[in-house]
């Protein structure tokens, strides 16, 4: 090892302070001689250091048993590395600043640290020996910089910065995500870092800082493109649920609104844009919606979540969400509902469509232009003819109904030809960009308790009504009017009565009573202390 040399030292001072050996100062040492003096205690100082990092190098290297330990024999002299001393053995190397002391490195985590530049680089000067990591089968080293961990299925990778932070609040190697696979990475495509490792990965950016995804919830996320995708990165660490089943993370995609849930029944499923927010609306899983079952979806003219008990629709044209309940709540099994249960003074404005569409765009502006809605129920027939109408009554805010395929008396059918008539009409309306459950309305009001029950099969709530308007009777050869509509309805007119009218004409005279009758309609309702709902009240 090399040391401080007191006799050159001090020859060195004779000659800048004298002139030469043995001579003697006159008078103040000239400029070139007081330069002299600075460099020397430059080069003092410096040896000093020397001295003391060398000696501290020594005493560790002996500490850790000599030529005996893993470091093996020294191979050449100490020498100047970066604000600090290092010696090179055959087994390792030891390195020593005065802020850090002497520290070991050597192995893997050696070949590591190098490649990031030693102490130089983004680690810079280890803060510890290579140590077993504590309840897991591996070794690290901490440096000033960071930290890099072996183990022998993930070989040598480091982690800093506020990766390194959010790894080890986790547990480190011996937590959830346990040994790193990679070292810290830019995130591609996107404005970040990452580190995978083998229980999960965890990603910083800017605006996000780091955050842990794992799991079902990974794989989700990185089928998505992760940050780089369209969820963007992680603003939470995976995260147990309210209701103590599923788990979720939410990310900065989409408006910053976008979320993966998971839960054991339903698996991972993401969340965002309009779609998410009417659930947030709703109350997240603990609404009657429950869990994402699929991710979002394209349907015609827009898009599509289903949840456990239903789905949410999104139409692009008006930018509305449809909320679709698929479970028939108990109360509604095995009756074909007459009344809305209530006490409030509301309504349900109902309207048939089998037959043709000429009332339909009259109602339409009717409702729009009084703010109400309305429940409607289509055949599939009536779909295939009038492709484009119903996202005209999607897009305007109101409900949709299943009322079968083809419009027959069901008491007639047999249970597999009501199934058939019911999946039939859904899957037709379906296509259209709707969902008409969990609505039904029987063709010609008729059916019976078979019938009923298997409605409620096929998941549906049978609906019938509280008055029907006759209107679709015409103007039984000009003996009817709209006013005969409204003294129908006013004459039935109690909490949650449902009125039945429909969107096509008679076809003896073309008449079309119901839209002419509307407003009134609307109108005398309100008079008498009544609002508007659509069938959703009748669920709960």
């Amino acid at each position: 090892m090399r040391r401080f040399r007191p006799t050159v030292l001090v020859m060195t001072l004779a000659l800048a302070l004298g002139g030469g050996l043995g001579g003697t100062a006159l008078g103040p040492p000239p400029a070139a001689a007081a330069s002299a003096v600075a460099a020397q205690r430059s080069v003092t100082a410096s040896m000093t250091v020397e001295q003391t990092g060398d000696d501290a190098i020594v005493q560790h290297y002996e500490q850790l048993g000599g030529s005996a330990s893993f470091l093996g024999t020294p191979v050449g002299s100490a020498y100047d590395i970066a604000g600090g001393r290092a010696q090179d053995y055959t087994g390792g190397t030891i390195y020593w600043s005065p802020g850090t002391g002497a520290r070991e490195v050597h192995g893997a985590i050696r070949g590591r640290y190098l490649a990031f530049g030693g102490p130089a680089g983004l680690l810079g000067f280890p803060l510890t020996d290579e140590t077993t990591t504590p309840g897991a089968a591996g070794q690290y080293n901490d440096f000033a910089g960071g930290s890099v961990y072996w183990s022998p299925g993930t070989g040598a990778r480091e982690v800093h910065g506020a990766i390194r932070g959010r790894y080890l609040a986790f547990g480190g190697p011996a937590g959830l995500l346990g040994f790193p696979l990679t070292d810290e990475t830019t995130t591609p495509g996107a404005a970040g870092q990452y580190n995978d490792f083998a229980g999960g990965s965890v990603y910083w950016s800017p605006g996000t800082g780091a955050r842990e995804v794992h799991g079902a919830i990974r794989g989700r996320y990185l089928a998505f493109g992760g940050p780089a995708g369209l969820l963007g990165f992680p603003l939470t660490d995976e995260t147990g649920t309210p209701d103590g089943v599923g788990r979720y993370n939410h990310f900065s995609g989409t408006n910053a609104s976008s979320s993966i849930y998971w839960s054991p029944a339903t698996g991972a499923h993401e969340v965002y844009g309009a779609i998410r927010a009417q659930w947030v609306a709703l109350g997240w899983e603990r609404s009657r919606l429950g869990y994402p079952t699929s991710g979002e979806y394209g349907i015609t003219g827009g898009r599509r979540s289903d949840f456990q008990h239903g789905s949410i629709l999104w139409h692009a044209a008006s930018g509305r969400t449809d909320v679709i309940y698929t479970g028939v709540p108990s109360a509604l099994l095995g009756v074909d509902l007459e009344r809305i249960q209530t006490t409030q003074k509301v309504v349900a404005l109902t309207f048939d469509a089998g037959a043709n569409d000429a009332a339909l765009r009259s109602i339409l502006t009717t409702l729009a232009a009084n703010g109400v809605p309305g429940t409607f129920f289509l055949t599939g027939d009536w779909v295939n003819q009038f492709p484009s109408d119903p996202a005209l009554i999607y897009n305007a805010g109101h409900r949709i109904g299943n009322h079968s395929m083809t419009h027959p008396d069901f008491t007639t059918l047999t249970d597999a030809q009501i199934a058939a008539q019911i999946s039939s009409a859904q899957k037709t309306i379906e296509a259209a960009g709707g969902d008409p459950r969990p609505f039904f309305r029987f063709p010609f009001g008729a059916r019976d308790s078979r019938t009923i029950g298997d409605v409620n099969a096929a998941g549906y709530a049978a609906v019938r009504w509280t008055v029907d308007t006759l209107g679709w009777q015409g103007t039984m050869n000009g003996t009817r009017g709209p006013s005969f509509i409204v003294q129908r309805v006013m004459a039935f007119v109690q909490p949650g009565e449902i009125v039945l009218m429909h969107l096509g004409s008679n076809p003896d005279d073309g008449s079309t009573l119901d839209a002419a009758a509307l407003p009134q309609v609307i109108s005398q309702l309100r008079a008498a202390g009544y609002g508007f709902v659509t069938l959703d009240a009748a669920l709960g």
